[in-house]
């Protein structure tokens, strides 16, 4: 019996700028869930707060240091963001 191949992906936190409307943060994750698929990635949202956060992976195989770069750097230009953060890569279910 082998084990199963993991699940190799990386947690995305994001805070929005205070005072955000509705509309514009339904805007900035209908944005968020293009790129995503733009790369073959899909994320589960998690909330806590006003913070958001993702467990990204890729739909086919295993996410990679460059979806982690692409996602970061496409973060890095979003002005509705007060924050973000992208962590390591790493196997999302571990206890699979």
């Amino acid at each position: 019996m082998s084990a199963p191949c993991p699940a190799l992906g990386f947690i995305v936190d994001l805070e929005p700028s205070a005072g955000l409307s509705a509309d514009r943060l339904a805007t900035l994750r209908a944005e968020w869930a293009a790129f995503l698929d733009v790369r073959g990635l899909v994320a589960r949202e998690q909330r806590a707060g006003t913070q958001l956060r993702f467990e990204v992976e890729s739909e086919a195989a295993q996410a990679t240091q460059n979806d982690r770069a692409a996602v970061a750097n496409w973060l890095s230009t979003r002005t509705e963001l007060t924050d973000c953060r992208v962590g390591d890569i790493h196997d999302l279910r571990p206890d699979s």
